[in-house]
């Protein structure tokens, strides 16, 4: 007769045979494992929980998101009147359409962060930053149609956002009524490479960037090259050509700009550019190919601010 019952140890741990047949039996040991004293683990509590307190938990998940996107839009406010202030389009972010965009962009940004730390995954991210945004962007058709006014595209965004908000969480029942996010500190503090992009990107356009040269496309993306030979890393027929096409492509736009230099379609090929190298860019970081990660991030950050700064002095009036 084989052995067929566990054997706890003098460490107070659980030895569980995975084999009874009596050949080769394998155990594995349970070390402090709550079963073992009688205890469930918290996060697979099989008792019932009651409709109000799931109610509850979706409530309080809710008032915490609205607060972080509140919190999102004040905190971020002042960067956008400063930048707005240097680059001269304080004109520009004081129209009613464009504060609408500039508000939803903060608290999205704030959102990501704060889902992004608190372990939710990138599909409930990206389902919850769609919800806040699909109420401006309805009023935002129908205020450029005349249709509603500055003040309803401000009061009715806000208002709407929320129950958009609260359909978004019924999309993942379970992950806001269920699971125990904590705190993933540790991407937080990996997140070192958007703060440079945001430093070199303030000096940057503390110097202005209404006269870019045209260049500047072509330099950015020489560095893949010259980091990839003084790395070794690039390797391959396939990742040489890849990384000659690439050079071509943007060797055009950077000619393109210079034939159209001093032109507002000049400003809008660089800015074209910049948006293209930070694909190039989330490319090589998602690859982990060529250059460092940390510096695919951070040239990420700053290339597609950059293009936005481009745009918005271009077009301001």
């Amino acid at each position: 007769m084989t052995e067929t019952t566990g054997r706890v140890t003098a460490a107070g741990s659980m030895t569980v045979p995975v084999r009874g047949d009596g050949t080769g039996d394998t155990a594995s040991p349970m070390v402090g494992h709550p079963a073992a004293h009688g205890m469930a683990h918290p996060d697979h509590d099989t008792a019932p929980v009651s409709r109000a307190r799931t109610v509850g938990r979706f409530l309080a998940h809710l008032a915490e998101m609205v607060v972080v996107m509140v919190l999102g839009m004040l905190a971020l406010a002042p960067a956008w009147d400063l930048a707005g202030a240097v680059l001269g389009v304080e004109v520009a972010l004081a129209r009613p359409d464009v504060g609408a965009v500039v508000m939803v962009l903060d608290m999205v940004a704030a959102m990501t962060v704060w889902m992004r730390v608190r372990r939710h995954g990138w599909a409930a991210i990206w389902e919850m930053n769609a919800a806040m945004a699909a109420p401006f962007a309805v009023l935002l058709a129908l205020f450029w149609a005349g249709v509603v006014t500055a003040g309803d595209l401000m009061l009715w965004g806000h208002v709407l956002m929320v129950p958009a908000m609260a359909g978004a969480m019924l999309l993942r029942p379970a992950e806001y009524t269920q699971h125990v996010h904590g705190f993933d500190l540790a991407w937080l503090r990996g997140r070192w490479p958007v703060l440079l992009g945001l430093a070199l990107l303030a000096l940057t356009i503390a110097g202005g960037v209404g006269g870019l040269p045209p260049w500047l496309i072509l330099g950015v993306a020489l560095v893949y090259p010259v980091v990839g030979l003084v790395r070794s890393s690039i390797r391959g027929r396939s990742m040489v050509l890849l990384q000659a096409a690439g050079l071509a492509v943007f060797a055009v736009v950077a000619l393109l700009a210079t034939a159209f230099a001093g032109q507002d379609t000049g400003a809008y090929v660089v800015a074209a550019g910049l948006v293209g190298h930070a694909v190039w860019d989330a490319f090589h970081h998602r690859a982990g190919a060529v250059v460092w990660r940390w510096y695919a991030e951070t040239c990420v950050v700053y290339d597609l601010l950059l293009a936005a700064a481009v745009v918005a002095v271009t077009f301001a009036p």
